[in-house]
């Protein structure tokens, strides 16, 4: 009879488990879905919620830029599409995961130049006092179709 109760005990904290990681799953994919939505805005105030000050990233190009560089970018770029697909979440442990999906984005960049791109990505999240914040990110450029 106790090893009974013990399974079934045992039982509800795996289940309980694996509802947390499927919820804090798709809470970092509508984070990636709301990081699109505001680089597509130049919405810099919600993507800097989503970063750590510390975030930095390798861009499709092999260049390194800092949050205050991505961000300087996003308010001068002008996109008519940004989009996130094909995401996948691994949690590490309760407060680490690793991201990674396809961005299609085109418009004109910070620079003014034009561009048309896919892009494959990866994002590191880690849990900072309550709240999922991006530490590190690295694109590549997909090949097209």
């Amino acid at each position: 009879m106790k090893r009974r109760i013990l399974w079934s005990l045992a039982a509800v904290v795996l289940l309980s488990g694996m509802a947390v990681a499927q919820g804090t799953e798709q809470a970092l994919k509508d984070m990636e879905n709301k990081w699109a939505a505001a680089s597509l805005k130049n919405d810099t105030a919600a993507v800097s919620d989503m970063l750590a000050d510390d975030w930095s990233t390798i861009s499709a190009e092999g260049k390194v830029q800092t949050k205050a560089d991505a961000l300087a970018e996003i308010k001068k770029a002008k996109l008519t599409k940004s989009a996130v697909s094909d995401m996948r979440v691994r949690m590490l442990d309760a407060d680490a995961a690793v991201v990674t999906g396809t961005w299609s984005g085109a418009g004109t960049d910070g620079s003014g130049k034009k561009f048309d791109t896919s892009e494959r990505w990866t994002d590191v999240f880690v849990k900072k006092d309550g709240k999922w914040k991006c530490v590190s990110s690295q694109s590549t450029t997909a090949a097209k179709k």
